[in-house]
């Protein structure tokens, strides 16, 4: 019973991991507009790293829920999932992570909203695996 926990949770991170992947490239893509520095320069606006660091989490939360069905260590892997969660809901914030754009017509505005439930759902899964794991061990 416990493998079969382990392969439902895994799947579960996965399908989790896989939707951050396309809210953040597909579905509600931040905007690429460019900032001008003082010195003339063009570079990306902050949403384009908060975008980058995203697809780093999301891709960080596929590679545990395959390490999930390899190593069926529920406790570590929930662990892992509601730590990158709250990561990726702290990304959004700009005193703590790198932030989106104060204007509220920007692009990155419609992404935050998807960005923050996914994390909630993260913790979520995270902590009921980490739970019915630490559970099993008993």
């Amino acid at each position: 019973m416990e493998n079969k926990k382990c392969l439902i949770f895994a799947g579960v991170e996965a399908v989790h991991a896989i939707c951050l992947l396309l809210v953040v490239k597909v579905i509600a893509p931040v905007c690429t507009g460019m900032v001008e520095t003082a010195a003339g320069k063009q570079v990306p606006m902050r949403c384009h790293y908060t975008s980058a660091a995203l697809l780093f989490l999301g891709a960080a939360l596929l590679v545990n829920a395959i390490l999930c069905a390899a190593r069926k260590e529920m406790v570590v892997c929930g662990v892992m999932a509601a730590v990158i969660s709250v990561l990726a809901f702290l990304t959004l914030s700009p005193s703590v992570g790198m932030g989106i754009c104060l204007n509220p017509e920007m692009a990155c505005n419609f992404t935050a909203p998807f960005v923050k439930v996914l994390g909630v759902i993260g913790v979520v899964i995270g902590g009921i695996s980490a739970y019915l794991g630490m559970k099993e061990t008993k």
